[in-house]
């Protein structure tokens, strides 16, 4: 530092702490300007240095953040640090980055030359000056380090080498700083020692601190009037006695905070925080508890414990209909979601039952959690919002796919380092209301390993959704209760399958399909093309799509029960066209089946119904997942013996299964297999004595499959592959079997027969018992024929023309 007197650095201001040179910190980085100044400047030269081959230290200016006030920061002193590690912080900290520096010498503020977005200023080196004599007695100064009174534990360590140093006047600077950096003082009193340049000074403030602090001026305040000690700061007024510290500022603030809270809270909510907020004031800043305390209270301040949204729920002593304009809820799902009238039929009806029940006190914590379930695509978070703006609330979203943790709900104990709280008060912190909107998208994605109950996620839900318990919440992090009962919660889920039961009946459910081709359609024409135009800025020349090209689109570049595929192929189009007008060329104002394919290519769908006609052995099954329906399709062969065997000798038909297949779907292939062997001769003339092999396959291999509702698809397989018919190419077929024949019921059947109608399939075999099913699916549509069959025999009569009794069972 001697070389380089002066030099312009980048400045970091740190809160109620004071860095005196020869020590160590570490900062945790979080706030705007500390980021901007590591991200800009700090974060690259450091890692450049590390990575040279001659390492080159990185500096920069350290200063206390109360001393630089605008106006007031010429001749500031503080010190030039080194960094010695920069790293990001762990995903689960309240900090970005954490910092560990080493301070080397005193510098002082000569000019500032930039302050935004950091601070930065052109510091000069501060040597130290011996000026002047001194009363102190530097024995007993000595002795008193060496007592260790008013000391913290760690300069109790140090204090022996003090003591047993032959040569501490020699040594008396660096002491000294020792000594400032441990003693129990207030980051107030340490920045004048800090600015006293002079050791003699130095020596004499630390002195009379240790005297206060031993217990001469108990019950008094220490003031000691600071001197200038460098040329800069004659430049300057400031009197650090008559400040507020930023420390003292804040905990008076929670505390007027807490008492404004008082009407709202328990007592025993109440006289918690007091009693946190008067262990708060007793600490000293420096101490590691005392940010700890101060981030939990000003986290129990900022939650919304009186704070509603008046207009979404007005409070009264008796059921007010009125209180709630179900016609404007009507109206908003109208305006953002096309069709659906049994949905929003189901949430206006549940908007009213609640609208009743939060007004009557006996009634209000029996309200139930609407759970939207459907495939992706189809809306189920744009109409938690449509609901939100309906009813003013205020709208948050909480993402449980893949929580695996519980303290993601219920927050972590304070006592734990980086503790924090969980986001379900975050969210209402955020929302700043304590009746928002919250939707819990992707309930049924949570860590959840199988469908065990006693999952941890799921029993710390149990206590946020169940209306008999979330009037009294308890975050860990918190550690009182919280009312969540006036907090509508949405959830959503592509599946039930894998949501725990518990949870599951604690929820309201309500399916949304998938869409047609014709609602797809009028969802393109009346949403997504006017808003993607418009998000695209193509709204100076007006630009439209032909029905034709939409219906081009959907039936040719997407497959899905949603309409997200529909709508990015729709943006690539707009993007196409936005790039011909910044270039200046004609721009396009009709959107034709030519240019879709000119800017989409290659078709991405191809119609495998139509190239399989004519194909005996093969047939199409229905499947669904989470994601919505899709066809399958079943291929059999059979394989011959070439040589002669005898007849009366019974060989076993061996079954080959490939394509990624689960045990219910094996055990529905050899349920086919038997039965075929059993009863299809006695409908129809066949030879089982030269087949060896049966080989199904189901194609897309690196699909898993299973459950039980290929049965029908597969006996529909194998009886094409020995008796050379085939099955129809517009004929689809879902539906479990068993040994004596009988078609029984399978799920799903809303999601495949929309599958069947988006591959142009115009007959679907439904088994009887999902006659319920079938009916109400089957106005949404009407192309598709649903016939409902009972047994295999009557399958196969549908499918083949095959009798559904033997000539044998006539005659008698």
């Amino acid at each position: 530092m001697e070389q380089l007197p002066q030099s312009t650095l980048p400045i970091l201001t740190i809160r109620d702490s004071v860095l005196f040179p020869g020590a160590y910190m570490r900062i945790a980085v979080g706030r705007e300007s500390s980021l901007r100044l590591v991200q800009d400047s700090l974060w690259d030269a450091f890692h450049r240095s590390l990575d040279s081959a001659q390492i080159k230290p990185v500096l920069l200016g350290v200063f206390t953040e109360h001393g630089l006030k605008e106006n007031h920061t010429l001749g500031q002193v503080g010190t030039v640090a080194r960094i010695i590690q920069l790293q990001r912080s762990r995903s689960n900290q309240t900090f970005d980055y954490s910092m560990l520096i080493q301070a080397l010498a005193r510098v002082s503020i000569v000019e500032v030359t930039q302050t935004d977005p950091f601070l930065e200023a052109t510091v000069q080196l501060e040597k130290d000056t011996f000026d002047g004599k001194t009363k102190v007695p530097l024995q007993q100064l000595i002795s008193q380090v060496s007592s260790g009174l008013s000391l913290g534990k760690s300069m109790q360590l140090i204090a022996p080498r003090v003591q047993n140093d032959p040569n501490i006047a020699s040594k008396l600077s660096v002491w000294l700083d020792m000594l400032a950096a441990h003693i129990q003082a207030s980051a107030a009193e340490k920045q004048m020692v800090l600015n006293a340049i002079n050791v003699i000074h130095r020596l004499e403030l630390l002195w009379a601190m240790l005297q206060h602090h031993k217990g001469k001026g108990a019950g008094q305040r220490l003031t000691i009037k600071p001197q200038p000690m460098t040329a800069a700061a004659a430049l300057r007024d400031t009197d650090d006695n008559a400040k507020a510290n930023d420390d003292d500022d804040d905990v008076r603030s929670l505390e007027k905070k807490i008492l404004a809270l008082k009407p709202h809270l328990s007592d025993e909510t109440f006289h918690m925080a007091i009693r946190e907020h008067r262990r708060l004031k007793r600490m000293n800043a420096n101490q590691p508890e005392h940010h700890v305390i101060l981030t939990y209270l000003e986290f129990f301040c900022a939650l919304p414990w009186a704070n509603a949204d008046t207009d979404a729920e007005p409070m009264s002593s008796s059921p007010s209909p009125s209180s709630l304009d179900l016609s404007a809820v009507q109206a908003q799902l109208n305006k953002d979601h096309y069709g659906m009238q049994k949905v929003k039929s189901r949430l206006v009806e549940y908007m009213a039952v609640r609208n009743l029940t939060m007004h009557n006190p006996k009634t209000r914590t029996k309200g139930l959690i609407l759970c939207l379930v459907g495939p992706p695509g189809v809306g189920k978070t744009s109409l938690a919002q449509s609901i939100a703006t309906a009813t003013n609330r205020t709208l948050q979203r909480l993402a449980l796919g893949g929580v695996s943790d519980e303290s993601e709900i219920r927050g972590h104990r304070k006592t734990y380092i980086g503790a924090m709280p969980g986001n379900v008060l975050v969210a209402l912190q955020r929302a700043g209301v304590s009746n928002p909107l919250i939707v819990l998208d992707e309930i049924d994605k949570l860590g959840v390993k199988g469908h065990s109950a006693n999952n941890a996620v799921a029993h710390a839900l149990l206590e946020v959704l169940d209306p008999h318990q979330n009037d009294s919440f308890k975050d860990h992090y918190l550690n009182v209760p919280f009312d969540l009962s006036r907090v509508m919660f949405v959830a959503t889920a592509n599946s039930l399958d894998t949501i725990p039961r518990p949870l599951l009946d604690r929820m309201e459910i309500v399916h949304i399909e998938g869409y047609t081709t014709v609602e797809k359609l009028a969802i393109a024409e009346q949403y997504i093309v006017p808003r993607q135009v418009t998000d695209h800025g193509l709204t100076a020349a007006p630009l439209e799509f032909t029905t034709d090209a939409l219906e081009y689109v959907i039936s040719h570049y997407t497959r899905e029960a949603g309409v997200r595929d529909l709508q990015r192929k729709i943006g690539s189009i707009c993007r196409h066209v936005a790039v011909q007008v910044v270039n200046g060329q004609p721009p396009v104002e009709v959107i034709s089946v030519e240019m879709v394919q000119d800017v989409l290519g290659q078709e991405t769908v191809r119609n495998d119904v139509a190239l399989r006609a004519g194909v005996p052995g093969v047939s199409t099954g229905l499947a669904w997942s989470s994601a919505g329906g899709s066809i399958l399709f079943v291929e059999a062969s059979a394989v011959t013996s070439t040589s002669s065997r005898d007849a009366s000798v019974p060989v076993p038909i061996q079954l080959t299964l490939t394509g990624t297949l689960g045990e219910c779907m094996k055990e529905s292939a050899q349920l086919a297999v038997t039965w075929l062997k059993v009863h299809l001769p006695a409908l129809h003339p066949v030879d089982f004595t030269a087949v060896n092999e049966f080989h199904v396959h189901f194609p897309e291999g690196a699909t898993p499959k299973d459950g039980p509702s290929a049965g029908v698809a597969i006996v529909c397989a194998l009886v094409s592959v020995v008796t050379q018919l085939v099955v129809p190419v517009d004929l689809a077929m879902t539906g479990e079997i068993t040994l004596r024949g009988v078609v029984l019921p399978v799920g799903g059947i809303t999601q495949k027969v929309h599958a069947a109608a988006r591959a142009g399939i115009s007959r679907v075999l439904l088994p009887l018992a999902n006659r319920k099913d079938g009916d109400s699916v089957h106005a949404s549509v009407p192309s598709v024929e649903l016939i409902y069959v009972q047994t295999i025999a009557d399958v196969l009569q549908i499918v083949f023309g095959l009798p559904t009794h033997s000539k044998d069972d006539a005659k008698i």
